[in-house]
């Protein structure tokens, strides 16, 4: 069986094919500012103050996260109160802090190369450095109970809290029997790029998951897309998605293969492994109204991220200038505020239960 796909708008809907002059002349100023000011807000709301631009930026995308999956943070069919929980590249630790919020029986741990500063923590959630390419360090004495160590003491700072604080946990080198340590679920996002070899992760991933328990993988593709051939307008973006995923393979880490994602989980051992595709404007095309909010929201947060994106990879694998660069990123911005052009990208989760 194929992927569930949802559709890119409501049936009833039509094209937006003729903006009048005045929204295209204000829409630089609508996805710069308003929606920044609707964000923002919206964290105030929710009880939490972030720390500065970039996590404003990281944040963005978690809450076109959220509209994609209609306000859920996943999709596995998880047990509504898991006791441990594991969420791999957890970057600003959105995600994390809020599973952690709405799961207060659970304990979260967020792990990432560089150390989450944050200024509001739940106590049930925890944030280590660590990278999840190398061998996984959640181990435990053989005769302890490996799905239920010990919660970490509550800190009146927890900015960087250490699940090795733990009493039953181990890194250093065991002189004894170990077993993993197990977790109810695990999650990913936009990790793509940042994995060499996904059939190891999905190992290690299938070793830590509790009998019963879920990974779910989810994921931005890097390729743009459109129904109706109007892509082929942008030639210049359509052909930066091609080099940054050419780059990316030349680097060992490559961009765009979330498709091979249910066969590796599957030969990890994971059972019942299930894929659905979100569509997501680019831009405010759509004539819905709840996709054209979206594709305003995923055209600030695109706008904001080329040069993030493209950088390193330009520059040190392809061995661009800086100054060549600037003049493509230039020309795709244009491309993608092109609403003639219908182009959308796809938000794709995968996920897999091990047997019981």
């Amino acid at each position: 069986m194929g992927a569930r796909e949802w559709p890119l708008q409501s049936p009833t809907a039509s094209l937006d094919r003729n903006l009048d002059g005045q929204e295209r002349k204000t829409l630089n100023s609508v996805w710069h500012h308003d929606i920044h000011n609707a964000i923002f807000t919206a964290v105030l709301q929710n009880g939490r103050r972030y720390h500065g631009l970039k996590d404003g930026s990281y944040f963005l995308l978690h809450f076109i996260y959220r509209c994609v999956l209609s306000r859920r943070l996943y999709c596995a069919p998880i047990d509504p109160n898991p006791r441990r929980v594991l969420d791999l590249g957890t970057g600003t630790g959105n995600w994390a802090i809020e599973f952690a919020d709405q799961h207060q029986k659970s304990q979260v741990l967020g792990t990432d190369l560089s150390p989450i500063q944050r200024i509001s923590i739940p106590l049930n959630c925890t944030f280590e450095i660590d990278d999840f390419e190398a061998e996984w360090p959640y181990i435990v004495a053989a005769t302890d109970d490996t799905h239920a160590p010990k919660p970490p003491s509550p800190r009146a700072d927890n900015r960087i809290d250490d699940i090795h604080n733990n009493d039953n946990l181990t890194t250093s080198v065991p002189t004894q029997a170990t077993s993993p340590i197990l977790f109810d679920f695990i999650h990913t996002r936009e990790i793509t790029g940042s994995v060499h070899n996904y059939s190891k992760l999905f190992e290690r991933a299938y070793r830590h998951v509790a009998p019963g328990g879920y990974l779910e993988m989810q994921s931005m593709e890097a390729n743009f897309f459109s129904d109706d051939g109007t892509h082929e307008r942008a030639v210049t973006a359509m052909q930066w998605q091609r080099l940054l995923v050419e780059a990316s393979r030349r680097f060992g880490k490559e961009l765009g293969v979330e498709g091979g994602w249910k066969e590796g989980m599957e030969q990890a051992g994971f059972v019942d492994v299930e894929e659905v595709v979100f569509k997501v404007p680019l831009s405010p095309w759509p004539k819905d109204a709840r996709m054209k909010d979206l594709g305003r929201y995923q055209a600030t947060h695109v706008q904001e991220m080329l040069q993030s994106y493209s950088l390193a990879l330009f520059t040190r694998v392809l061995e661009w200038s800086k100054e060549e660069l600037d003049v493509l990123l230039r020309a795709v911005g244009n491309d993608l505020k092109d609403m003639r052009s219908h182009l959308y990208t796809k938000v794709r989760v995968v996920y897999g239960r091990k047997r019981e």
